[in-house]
């Protein structure tokens, strides 16, 4: 038992990358990016974003991390490999799952191609861009709706409300990300938030009219009509998806 618990040990040490703090200044000391400080010294996993090692695996450790809002889930492979992935929910220590293509009955947290998931069915991690590794639904509690199936693309409806066509060779699993009340969570201090990154943010109005559009005035003042960022960009009611978009195979569409 003590030769397994030095062995897991010595798996976690070799997948953690070491983070770099990043304070949101330039070399001269000055803020070049807002509402952001350094934080807590800490070290990311490397998860596994491609998953096509055609294998099945078992999870021996679930990991919560500082750096991502799911679950990582630690697999050993049948054949020695170890990495680690975002877990999906109901997955427990112990349970099996499987990297790569099947053509027989998936279950939750086995991978797959958008061509062999039925239709109407619940996904999570997939990919934009064929062989390019997962990028869509990757945050807790998050997933995807597979719509509708053409032969060459596919439809999933997002959980913002978009749909996106993607290509059908593209890669998925199935179920739901781990980790589903991580939206009750409270802040209870300002110290963790400063702790993950962040600083204090301060409104337009309490600022100097050289600092911000909204700045300026006698006692307190409302902002104008037409809000604006600190650079002058219109803030509400403009569209905010770049044209190029439009000319790529994923369309973007809102539901109304």
């Amino acid at each position: 038992m003590k030769y397994l618990k030095f062995f897991f040990y010595k798996i976690n040490k070799k997948t953690k990358i070491g983070k770099n703090l990043k304070a949101g200044r330039n070399f001269t000391g000055n803020i070049c990016v807002q509402h952001k400080s350094g934080g807590i010294k800490s070290k990311n996993y490397n998860i596994d974003w491609y998953r096509r090692i055609e294998l099945y695996g078992y999870v021996y450790k679930i990991i919560s991390s500082s750096s991502r809002t799911a679950f990582i889930g630690s697999i050993i492979y049948e054949n020695g490999l170890f990495s680690n992935i975002i877990l999906t929910n109901k997955i427990n220590i112990g349970d099996k799952i499987y990297s790569g293509i099947l053509n027989t009955k998936s279950k939750i947290g086995y991978t797959n191609i958008l061509n062999n998931i039925n239709l109407f069915s619940i996904i999570n991690n997939v990919e934009s861009y064929t062989n390019q590794g997962f990028s869509i639904s990757r945050s807790a509690g998050t997933y995807a709706l597979l719509t509708n199936k053409n032969k060459q693309i596919v439809t999933i409806k997002l959980k913002s409300g978009y749909n996106l066509r993607l290509p059908i060779k593209n890669l998925a699993s199935y179920g739901q990300v781990s980790n589903i009340m991580h939206k009750f969570n409270n802040i209870l201090k300002a110290g963790n938030l400063w702790n993950l990154g962040k600083r204090p943010s301060v409104r337009g109005v309490a600022m100097n009219p050289c600092d911000h559009p909204h700045g300026g005035g006698e006692g307190r003042k409302s902002p104008p009509k037409a809000q604006k960022s600190p650079w002058g960009w219109l803030t509400k009611g403009t569209p905010t998806i770049k044209k190029k978009y439009k000319k790529k195979l994923i369309k973007i569409k809102k539901i109304n």
